[in-house]
């Protein structure tokens, strides 16, 4: 199917009329603050407010530029497999060369230090982080155009790849083992095609220095936030099932929510959960809390794959409370895939620092 060459935004002149005359406007300079944050680039005098360094806020400002070169449903399977290769569709070079600026913009928002999206915790399983996918699909555009520029701009290539890594930082600040899932995902693709630069010799040492420094984003102490999103499940899971799960019929209503985390058939669970109240459901939240502590102690522990096996062992059987077995997230496979990422990366890392060495 051709695709269409997004063409440049130009905004009418009464829409430059009517943004002047917001500027001119008295009350616009309560917005202004005198924090900067050194990644955005502005002259001296320049209002600048605080959203402008919420990452956050200039990711959604550059989706809406970016929409149509971050949707890749289009694409055949045979193009997609095509593009892994490096070898893009023409149209969607066309695509990603004509939106340069808002790409530009896309980089700079990696490089805020701030990125915070409001998700409403206090939701529960019902909160949503639809950024995530879009972060993704940014992720995607970002090595394609470094694809697009290889042999080109090694520079931009190089750019492009370390704000890949960046992305993914942001991304695992979702405080959640889903967002920290997303983060490893993201940035594995910069990993790879970073690899594949190293193989064929065509990073220069500042090149290979660009994309080092931003692995200082992912190895931390506490690599894509997994410790934090662990601690901040056991929140908003205690909290929320408190808040929610109250009165005569807390029990039923908590079943209709097992129900739906997969936990149909268990038809003895359901028997004891139907005939609890709101008390007696927030007896049983305060001993899955209660559980959260082996995690995240097994997390940290010398041999944490061993430790973390023990733990879901043990909540299999129930000690940490009926609520335990079901509702708690299995961390298992989420402490390998974060082990396995930290371990690549810091290969990576020393791969680049061999070139920045000469």
């Amino acid at each position: 199917m051709p695709r269409k060459v997004l063409p440049s935004v130009v905004l009418p002149r009464t829409a430059l009329l009517v943004m002047l005359a917001g500027l001119l406007s008295g009350p616009a300079h309560a917005q202004w603050t005198d924090h900067r944050d050194p990644s955005v680039e502005a002259a001296p005098g320049i209002p600048l407010t605080e959203g402008r360094f919420n990452a956050a806020l200039q990711y959604h400002t550059v989706w809406m530029l970016l929409e149509p070169v971050l949707e890749y449903s289009d694409f055949t399977s045979d193009e997609l497999d095509a593009m892994d290769r490096g070898e893009l569709p023409e149209q969607y070079s066309e695509q990603l060369a004509g939106n340069q600026e808002a790409i530009a913009d896309l980089i700079t928002a990696t490089k805020l230090e701030r990125c915070d999206f409001g998700t409403q915790y206090e939701k529960g399983i019902g909160a949503l982080l639809p950024q995530l996918a879009v972060m993704r699909s940014s992720a995607k555009l970002l090595v394609n155009d470094a694809r697009r520029l290889k042999g080109e701009d090694m520079d931009a290539v190089a750019e492009r790849l370390a704000a890949t890594i960046r992305l993914g930082e942001h991304a695992s600040r979702s405080s959640i083992v889903i967002g920290s899932l997303v983060g490893v995902a993201i940035v594995d693709l910069a990993r790879v095609e970073t690899l594949k630069l190293l193989e064929a010799n065509q990073l220069s040492a500042e090149q290979a220095g660009t994309i080092n420094k931003a692995l200082d984003r992912v190895l931390t102490d506490d690599p894509f936030h997994t410790l934090d999103s662990i601690e901040t499940e056991r929140v908003l899971m205690v909290s929320w099932i408190k808040g929610e799960f109250r009165g005569e019929s807390a029990g039923r209503e908590l079943v209709k929510l097992m129900q739906s985390a997969g936990a149909d058939g268990q038809d003895d669970v359901e028997w004891k959960l139907n005939r609890l109240n709101g008390e007696q459901v927030a007896e049983l939240v305060d001993r899955m809390s209660a559980g959260y502590d082996a995690p995240i102690e097994a997390w940290q522990a010398d041999d944490p794959a061993a430790e973390i096996a023990g733990v879901e062992r043990r909540l299999i059987e129930g000690e940490y409370g009926i609520l335990s077995k079901y509702l708690m997230p299995a961390l298992g496979n989420f402490k390998k895939r974060t082990v396995e990422s930290e371990q690549n990366l810091t290969r990576l890392r020393s791969e680049l620092a061999a070139v920045e060495g000469g």
